[in-house]
């Protein structure tokens, strides 16, 4: 019996929107629990996970945080995508996207109570001149845009970066660009489809998702009955960069938030030269990539 695939996130985020079309692209069946878009996320904190980012996965017994690690899981234990060495590039040119797009969130949706949430791990939020920079930022689009027309796409007769088929690089370009035409760039005077069809071409082909939602008691109940599926780190070798044993209590908080904000506290199960593994409440495994990550003895 295959081990059960659970997505958590919120229907607007970006990221995940970038792990479940993948999950789509490669035919994986997947169930979904619904987070809110501000914290507190009672589901989350009851499976004793207090890391506030989204989306996560749950294969198993095994729950994996952060986007670039669900990514190389979901390649290397669920399905397989035509891939390039190009695609760590890729990645962190969406990234890069997706920091350009802050500037174009309407001001309607900068409320206190969003920008006191999300200022800890995007701090441009938080500028006092926030709700001024969306015409800078639809200039920073409009390049990311022509970059992908004319150099992404410039040798493909498409839909894809590689033709025909979907490839990873594609599900690392697609997402921050979606993003932006959420924001209401395609209304956007030299945004159109006939400034860019490749571009939307792209973007219409992307396999389209629905998964089933499943509530909180099932997800709990689905989770803390699986058994463990991972294929990463087994056990913490000798020339651990941090010293760290097994067994030790850690703490583990992102490089790029604000220090001491929303620590996940685990005990240390494994850890390699891609990800640490904690072990959390109900002996559930949470993952986290090595890079980004600040990782030390509680």
């Amino acid at each position: 019996m295959a081990a059960p695939i659970i997505h958590f996130d919120y229907d607007g985020s970006p990221y995940g929107q970038k792990t479940k079309t993948l999950l789509a692209a490669l035919g994986i069946e997947f169930k979904k629990n619904d987070q809110p878009f501000v914290l507190p996320r009672p589901s989350l904190e009851e499976l004793g996970i207090t890391y506030r980012r989204i989306p996560l996965l749950a294969i198993g017994k095994d729950i994996y945080a952060d986007s670039a690690l669900i990514v190389d899981v979901i390649t290397s234990q669920l399905g397989k995508i035509p891939t390039s060495p190009a695609d760590k590039a890729y990645e962190a040119w969406g990234k890069e996207v997706f920091v350009d797009c802050l500037g174009l969130i309407p001001p309607e949706m900068l409320t206190k109570e969003f920008v006191k949430d999300r200022q800890d791990i995007f701090p441009a939020l938080a500028r006092p001149d926030i709700k001024t920079l969306r015409p800078s930022a639809l200039a920073n689009v409009r390049g990311r845009l022509e970059t992908i027309e004319r150099q992404f796409l410039a040798g493909s007769e498409g839909p894809f970066i590689g033709g025909s088929q979907i490839s990873l690089a594609d599900i690392h370009v697609a997402w921050p660009t979606k993003m932006a035409f959420s924001l209401g760039v395609g209304k956007e005077p030299g945004f159109g489809k006939e400034d860019f069809p490749k571009v939307y071409k792209l973007i219409e082909n992307l396999p389209s998702f629905d998964p089933p939602v499943l509530s909180d008691e099932e997800t709990h109940k689905t989770i803390r009955g699986a058994s463990y599926t991972s294929q990463g780190a087994k056990g913490v070798a000798g020339n651990e960069p941090t010293g760290l044993k097994a067994g030790t209590p850690v703490s583990i908080e992102s490089f790029d938030s604000e220090p001491g904000a929303h620590p996940q506290l685990g005990t240390l199960v494994a850890a390699d030269s891609r990800e640490v593994v904690i072990e959390i409440k109900d002996a559930i495994h949470l993952h986290f990539p090595r890079i980004g990550y600040i990782v030390r003895a509680q």
